[in-house]
């Protein structure tokens, strides 16, 4: 049945319809069209089949509900022609953004304004928020009864999707009329309303191309420019200052990094702040700190987590610059207050920033710390600012941050980031991104002790750090201060001065043949116990610690991961009793003792036939107070313990446990005899001959300060002793942890060089590594590693100590002690046990790296080279935009405002046949470097040296148009690829989302198939949602060990069903976050656009 109706189904589109038209229509005269919006970019393919016409005219109404949409309600001056051509300007210039990138729809483009321009198309825009009509007439010049004329009324625009053109087409239906009266009626509609319309003149039309990449042709060096600004221009317009408190240095460095760290918080809602120790990080958070609040209000609230160490910076800066009353302080292992509302504390929805020091304490996702803080930094702000944002901003202080594996970073970003939906550009899902790097970094550990994985690792490391971490993270080391020149000058002039750290000066101390060799076979007996990857071994087993781990299955079960237990806590110990051998002779025998003791007493327990197994009650500690086991059960009972919970028969264990502490106990008794033999101290004595000659020799120490740091508090007594008593030195003050704060104002008084004193009652501090956070020593410029830290980061945390704003001495010097490896077996020797050590820590979370003198100094001297060069660079570009800001603010201007798809030719005797193409979309922004055969990713600095022009250079004429289209439109393709890889969750629950959540979603499922509480089924999607998108660490952690307790038993769950539904309940209170519609977490990604391209002849 024939119908006047039709569809854009393919061979009846409307664009079908009017090619049929103009194919067989007699006398067709004139085009006349009636539409909502027009699209330039589908007027070429309409052009070629209105060839014949005489006359076009279009007449466009502005889009009211799009206007509405965005707000710009001052647009909405209907009877003002400017504002309705600006409305116009505004769609034209989004529509050739939006266009297709191909010569074809350029020449329609273009051949739209040549027709405006010669008269041949005409177009008004009609101002009235009542034009929703869309028809179009073709009609004879002298259009009657008698003749042919139609008139086409339904759905479709002027566009490639209205017109049917686009694949798959979209649905639109359209209705074509040819009698007279209905097509008069739509004529005279058609002239009525055309009257009423606002005409467009040649010289809007030229001027509109004007503003579009059709209309200008930039230059390479406006370009290149635009490039950086784009990456830069927030930073250097921002007009951010602030009334710093009386004697508070206005440092040029620390202003940007305030503008660049405010900057990230509010896009990213968190940030790294990980400035070198010594350059102000804390004086740094505060100013972005004072800056949130002006921004966001008087009732906004600050929470500030720390070491207990540095409570009283934190306080005194915050005090400094009025923000303490909008602050609570708060040590980083009480949190617990903050979730149970203990002492004064908000709850946590009222906190709206959280500042986290010394963030690497957080890198463990499995730790209560973690979960604490996550629970605080993801619940959402109730008190709605000025910023009228729900959700937290977290700023993360640590020097080291780059420091950490893999997954350690990964833990840090999800403070602040959800794993499965995040918002740093280019990586959707956090977790799959890191999951492909924490797996290949497992395996280079494991291969390392065969092989050098040090390049493959820096390899990882440079994907994650280019790829995540430089985009959520302000770090400068001194040497990108002094790099810059306005930085430089800018210290110069405040007299400030940072010192040279000089590499590690390494203290050899030398044994005699006796105490090397006991030495060397205490170190084999320390780590070559005998394990499932070393079976031969004949060394310690520690096995006093794996009670645990050798109970019987019948036992253990109600141990969880007993087996785990029982070998870190032998690995701990191992790693321990290694440090004290490196530490000092005294310190080492003292733990021998200790160690002989408590696994003699183990036996004692075996002998007795009542073996304690209760960790909290410090069974140790209490056996070597002489209590007999009887009454260390009665004590155990009196704290609520019961007997069949702590108490064990010898025949409860497997036999090799025994066997092993008589083993150890045997090793033990031998070592410690040999070490009672053992008078002399080479270290100390090294030591003293350094102290005579070397730490206090003017040219290298003018103040006369020393500083000396010793993880072991008996060494340090060990020392105090030797230095007070035997050489009489009446100036050393000892700081632990017991006197650390009573010792506070004496500390500044002898070794701060920003307090005004110059005491020199003391010039020598031992110190453990409880000053090695938060404390400034830097009248000081030499330090004393007596016994070496096992990681570079604790040795620049130390050297950090004197290395600060301040200091005044030209160099700084560090002291490491190592004894000395005589012959090819002790180097071996010592090479193989260490390898060993770092097995262990590995396996069990330590943050080591090996202990030899070759990776520590080498660590040291590459402590952050590949940044430090990036930062540079970086540095030197922001540099380059902010003085042409500054100098030409309208060049600045004229090139930030350079149309979307800007290109440029150039012929500079390099790259030639090459492309580089900037493309952004609102989720991702990639610089691509194309060829005739593929398009890559290159980074932000490698498409700068490719972009970079000098003023005066000018473009060539575009050659080879054809290989430019095909660079830029693979490119984009490869974008549009390489998004959709990184977002795609399809495969997330059987890779990314792992089986532990796989297994809590399973049991919330199972929950809502036994329940019929539609509340109780509600609460469990939600959860479903927080494990899916990956917002908590510990949540399906704890639902999957509450479904072990079910095993799978939908009788028992139905039973306890009032039991889970509190449960739930409460673990909703617990885990609250803000909804999708709350976040600004990762979005779909939108028309990815070209910012700019440029190639290369």
């Amino acid at each position: 049945m024939s119908t006047k109706f039709f569809t854009n189904s393919t061979g009846n589109t409307l664009f079908d319809k009017f090619k049929g038209i103009a194919a067989d229509m007699i006398n067709f005269d004139s085009f006349l069209a009636v539409v909502g919006f027009f699209r330039s970019s589908g007027y070429f393919k309409l052009r070629k089949e209105l060839g014949n016409v005489s006359e076009i005219k279009i007449l466009v109404g502005i889009n009211i509900d799009d206007i509405f949409r965005k707000h710009n309600k001052a647009l909405l001056m209907l009877a003002d022609e400017d504002k309705a051509k600006e409305i116009y300007h505004n769609g034209f210039k989004e529509d050739i953004i939006n266009a297709q990138y191909s010569p074809e729809v350029e020449e329609g483009i273009l051949q739209m304004c040549k027709d405006l321009v010669s008269g041949r198309l005409q177009m008004r825009i009609h101002a009235t928020k009542n034009l929703h009509a869309k028809f179009y007439l073709c009609l004879p010049q002298n259009h009657s009864e008698h003749s042919d004329g139609w008139v086409i009324m339904g759905s479709s625009n002027i566009s490639d999707s209205g017109l049917g053109i686009k694949q798959p087409p979209q649905y639109e239906l359209n209705v074509a009329m040819k009698d007279f009266d209905d097509v008069k009626y739509c004529s005279d509609e058609f002239w009525a309303l055309w009257n009423e319309a606002v005409p467009l003149t040649v010289e809007d039309i030229e001027e509109y191309k004007k503003k579009t990449y059709l209309g200008y042709q930039p230059t390479p060096y406006e370009l290149y420019i635009k490039v950086l600004i784009d990456t830069f221009g927030d930073q250097v317009e921002d007009d951010f200052s602030i009334q710093l408190p009386d004697g508070v240095k206005d440092l040029k460095y620390q202003k940007d990094a305030v503008i660049q760290g405010y900057q990230m918080l509010m896009q990213h809602n968190g940030l790294f702040l990980a400035d070198v120790v010594g350059l102000g990080k804390t004086m740094i958070a505060t100013m972005i700190a004072k800056r949130f609040v002006e921004a966001n209000g008087k009732n906004t609230n600050i929470l500030v987590v720390y070491p207990p160490a540095l409570e009283d910076n934190w306080r005194n800066t915050f005090k400094l610059f009025g923000i303490y009353k909008k602050a609570q302080f708060i040590t980083n292992g009480s949190l617990s207050k903050v979730l149970d509302g203990k002492d004064n504390y908000k709850d946590k929805e009222e906190f709206d920033l959280i500042i986290v020091d010394e963030a690497h304490g957080f890198r463990s996702d499995s730790s209560g710390k973690y979960d604490e803080l996550q629970k605080i930094c993801k619940s959402p702000c109730i008190n709605m600012g000025l910023l009228k944002s729900s959700q937290k901003k977290v700023m993360l202080l640590s020097a080291t941050p780059l420091n950490n594996r893999p997954d350690d970073l990964q833990n840090q970003l999800l403070l602040f980031q959800n794993s499965q939906s995040c918002t740093i550009d280019g990586v959707p899902n956090l977790k799959g991104f890191f999951s492909e790097h924490i797996l290949d970094y497992k395996r280079l550990m494991r291969e390392r002790d065969q092989r050098d994985v040090t390049s493959e690792v820096d390899k990882i490391y440079e994907q994650i750090r280019s790829k995540v971490i430089d985009k959520v993270t302000v770090r400068r080391t001194r040497n990108n201060i002094l790099n810059d020149p306005d930085y430089r000058a800018d210290i110069k002039s405040q007299g400030i001065i940072f010192p040279n750290i000089l590499p590690p000066n390494e203290l050899e101390y030398v044994m005699d043949s006796d105490t090397s060799n006991r030495f060397y076979e205490t170190l084999k007996q320390l780590t070559d116990g005998k394990t499932d990857e070393n079976p031969e071994g004949k060394g310690l087993t520690y096995a006093r610690y794996r009670a645990v781990e050798f109970l019987k299955l019948e036992y253990r079960n109600k141990y969880k991961n007993a087996v785990h237990i029982g070998q870190t806590l032998a690995a701990i110990y191992r790693v321990h009793m290694v440090k004290r051998l490196e530490s000092s002779f005294y310190a080492f025998k003292k733990s021998l003792r200790t160690l002989l003791r408590i696994t003699t007493d183990m036996i004692k327990m075996f002998e007795e036939d009542k073996v304690i197994i209760a960790p909290d009650l410090k069974v140790k500690d209490l056996q070597a107070k002489n209590m007999e086991l009887d009454e260390i059960i009665e004590y155990a009972i009196t704290k609520g313990y019961a007997t069949e919970d702590i108490l064990f028969t010898a025949d409860a264990f497997s036999s090799d446990f025994i066997e092993m502490l008589h083993h150890d106990r045997e090793i033990l008794e031998q070592l410690n005899a040999d070490w009672e033999k053992e008078n002399d101290d080479p270290k100390f004595d090294k030591f003293q001959e350094n102290l005579t000659h070397n730490f206090f020799d003017k040219e290298r120490n003018p103040s006369g300060k020393l500083v000396l740091f010793s993880e072991s508090v008996d060494t340090l007594n060990y020392l105090y002793d030797r230095l007070t008593k035997e050489i009489g030195r009446s100036d050393v003050l000892m700081a632990t942890a017991a006197n650390r704060n009573r010792l506070g104002q004496t500390i500044k008084e002898n070794f701060d060089a920003n307090f005004d004193s110059d005491s020199m009652r003391y010039n020598i501090i031992i110190t453990s590594d409880v000053l090695a956070e938060g404390v400034n020593l830097h009248r000081s410029n030499v330090i004393v590693n007596y016994d070496s830290p096992w990681n570079a980061t604790r040795l620049m945390q130390r050297i950090g100590r004197v290395n600060r704003i301040g200091s005044v001495a030209t160099n700084i010097y560090n002291y490491m002690f190592y004894p000395s490896q005589q012959g090819d077996k002790e180097i071996q020797l010592y090479k193989n046990a260490l390898v060993k050590l770092q097995g262990f820590h590995s396996a069990f979370g330590e943050d080591a790296q090996i202990y030899s003198k070759e990776e520590i100094v080498k660590e040291f001297q590459m402590f952050d080279s590949n940044v430090k060069d990036s930062i540079d660079k970086k540095i030197a570009l922001l540099r380059e935009v902010r003085e042409l800001y500054n100098s030409d603010r309208k060049l600045y201007h004229k090139i930030k405002a350079l149309p979307m798809k800007s290109r440029v030719m150039r012929d500079t005797g390099k790259h030639s046949g090459k492309s580089i193409i900037f493309v952004s979309s609102n989720v991702k922004t990639e610089f691509y470097l194309a060829s005739a055969t593929s398009a890559e990713v290159i980074d932000f600095l490698e498409a700068v040296k490719y972009l970079k022009a000098k003023p005066e250079e000018q473009p060539v004429p575009f050659s080879k148009e054809e290989q430019h289209y095909k660079h830029v439109n693979s490119a984009l393709a490869q974008y549009t690829t390489e998004y959709v890889e990184a977002a795609d969750t399809s495969s997330i629950n059987r890779t990314d989302l792992g089986k532990t959540s796989l297994e809590a979603n399973k049991f919330l499922r199972t929950i809502k198939q036994i329940t019929t509480d539609n509340e109780l089924k509600s609460q469990c999607d939600v959860l479903m949602g927080y494990i899916n998108e990956g917002i908590y660490a510990q949540l399906p952690r704890y639902l999957k060990a509450l479904s072990r307790e079910y095993k799978s038993d939908r009788a028992k769950m139905k039973q306890d069903e009032y039991c889970l539904q509190n449960k739930i309940s409460e673990l909703l209170g617990e885990y609250q976050t803000m909804n999708k519609e709350q976040r600004h977490d990762a979005q779909d990604i939108s028309n990815p656009q070209i910012i700019i391209s440029e190639s290369f002849k």
